[in-house]
């Protein structure tokens, strides 16, 4: 790409992420010091913390929102690498790794009403045991789902980030020689097990820590799986803040902004404490490790890891199941396994509905996806010049930096600062407010997933094809970026994805004006209309599905279809040639 003034652009479009940071930032810290001049504050005052302090909620929240924060990504990480030990380098183990795609494009809330469906007292878990073995004829009095403790929100946020963690982790397992480590360890004698707990772990975290700080990050403050699986009597503490936030009573934004300035500061106390524990655990046990046994009684948390994690996958799978089940059930009462009539009329009576809310969801995910993948591009250009001009394989600038801040911020840490900003420009309920709230969240996913191969690429090709015809931007479209399709098309499908699950900044930027699957299926999830929120959810599952399908299915063919086409072109010039000659 022949970029000039690269340093001027890094440095531009550093700033053009770094603005809307710092304004979400500075519009939700200075009204939780009671300072917001739109409703008459102009003085700094500690009353919203105050206000915060003792209001009986705050800590009920504030306890679920550890727990369930924390608790979720210890056993998600624990699982992922539990099956990672148990499978890597085993044949049957690919078939797992290719379940893993649909769990990772599904959006979290098609999940979480998923497991709703399979979790609930009238659930199909229980039905399916019903009556034959537990004797019910009706739903029983349990409270499986919504649980005040958290139980079935830490169940979805497990069933989400452990293939997440599973993925990552497969595909840093050639930076650590993990092939050649077993080969050696088991040639001197120690089980598969402890091989992992001694050698191949401890080399494996500093590589997947970012990941797992990202999902300890959303764990503390996620939204939409809170809404529809999560505890209510009290709600964690981020559906609580978003419920102050949309309080008539526009006194209570001066105490969410002072709960969402501590929710913040909660996230980064949560991942120093992390860290600090597992220095300390890896101080603890660096005797163990070196101490020669060939096997250990810890080693059978991993084979328990083993057992849960693929009761997990399977929970997953079967919740993914039920969607279109329910969409096409007509009749299917308690405690039948399997609806007793089926019909499509569910789907033709929320057609109109589901028609636009679905070119709603498809024209936000394609244009942020589009834009997030040309700027990706052009930053990666960027940082690929400035290397090549100072000699160095790895040099981040600002930019690399600055990308992952909106993925580990809380969202409802600093959106509502940026609506105040949208107000005031009056971009409320705009279409390009939403693309552009999407497009902070699905550019960190895109940029880092075409980071690696566009980096890596060899630039010997283009060169060479510059050299022997010199058009840099056709060869440059012709050439590298034909030969890092896989790279474009499966950043794309990721970006895809993050964008339909995207639910508070839909919510925020469009005020209701524009609905999309995801908001309308949380918003319905509570409605008790199983049939019309599983259409829902269906779609919006659908559709990143069918997107990482095509990434996966077009670019092994797209050479194949080119040059058919081209012969195609070049027998028509020809054939109306032939007949005007002869005319």
């Amino acid at each position: 790409m022949p970029l000039i003034h690269t340093r001027l652009i890094t440095w531009v479009m550093a700033l053009v992420l770094m603005i809307p940071i710092a304004i979400g930032l500075i519009g939700t810290l200075l009204p939780a010091f009671q300072y917001f001049p739109p409703l008459g504050e102009y003085q700094l005052s500690l009353s919203p913390w105050r206000d915060l302090f003792s209001h009986g909620e705050f800590y009920a929240s504030l306890k679920l929102t550890l727990i369930t924060g924390i608790g979720a990504p210890i056993l998600s990480l624990w699982l992922a690498l539990s099956l990672l030990a148990w499978g890597y380098q085993r044949p049957f183990f690919t078939k797992i790794e290719a379940l893993l795609s649909p769990l990772l494009a599904i959006p979290h809330a098609a999940i979480a009403i998923g497991l709703l469906f399979l979790l609930s007292p009238s659930g199909w878990l229980v039905r399916v045991f019903s009556p034959w073995l537990t004797g019910f004829e009706r739903p029983p009095n349990w409270i499986s789902v919504q649980d005040p403790y958290g139980v079935s929100l830490i169940i979805a946020l497990v069933i989400k980030e452990m293939p997440y963690l599973l993925f990552v982790m497969l595909t840093t397992m050639k930076s650590i020689k993990a092939r050649e480590s077993l080969q050696v360890g088991q040639a001197l004698g120690y089980s598969r097990f402890t091989l992992w707990r001694k050698v191949l772990i401890p080399q494996l975290y500093p590589i997947v820590r970012l990941p797992i700080f990202i999902v300890v990050a959303f764990s503390l403050t996620v939204v939409d799986l809170a809404l529809v699986i999560g505890p209510n009597t009290p709600s964690t503490l981020a559906v609580t803040l978003l419920r102050w936030f949309n309080n008539p009573d526009l006194s209570m934004r001066f105490m969410a902004s002072a709960g969402a300035v501590f929710l913040m500061l909660c996230v980064v106390s949560v991942l120093a404490g992390w860290e600090l524990s597992h220095k300390l655990t890896s101080k603890i046990t660096r005797s163990e490790r070196s101490n020669g046994k060939r096997a250990g009684l810890s080693d059978n948390l991993l084979r328990l890891g083993v057992i849960v994690g693929l009761l997990a996958l399977l929970n997953g799978f079967v919740a993914l199941v039920l969607l279109p089940i329910w969409s096409l059930a007509r009749r299917w009462r308690f405690p039948d396994a399997l609806p007793s009539q089926w019909t499509l009329s569910n789907l033709e009576r929320a057609g109109p509905l589901l028609l636009e809310l679905t070119t709603n969801t498809l024209l936000i995910a394609f244009l942020s996806t589009l834009l997030a993948c040309a700027i990706s591009l052009i930053m990666l250009e960027t940082k690929r010049q400035d290397m090549d001009k100072q000699h160095q394989h790895t040099k981040n600038h600002l930019f690399d930096w600055l990308i992952y801040v909106p993925i580990l911020l809380p969202q409802i840490g600093f959106l509502f600062g940026l609506h105040v900003l949208l107000i005031y420009l009056e971009l409320n309920g705009d279409l390009c407010a939403i693309i552009a709230l999407h497009l902070m969240y699905v550019l960190p996913y895109v940029y880092l997933t075409l980071k690696g191969p566009y980096l890596s690429y060899e630039e010997g090709y283009l060169q060479q094809a510059n050299r022997i015809h010199y058009r840099p931007w056709r060869n440059y479209l012709g050439i590298k970026i034909a030969m890092l399709k896989p790279a474009m098309f499966t950043a794309f499908a990721i970006g895809f994805s993050v964008s339909i699950a995207q639910y508070l900044p839909t919510l925020i930027a469009g005020e209701g004006r524009y609905s999309t699957l995801t908001t309308e299926a949380v918003a319905q999830a509570a409605s008790g209309d199983r049939k019309q929120v599983g259409s829902m959810a269906m779609l919006q599952a659908f559709f990143p599905i069918l997107v990482f399908w095509l990434a996966q299915f077009i670019p092994r063919r797209w050479t194949r279809w080119r040059l058919f086409i081209k012969q195609c072109v070049i027998r028509s010039k020809h054939f109306f040639f032939k007949k005007d000659t002869q005319c």
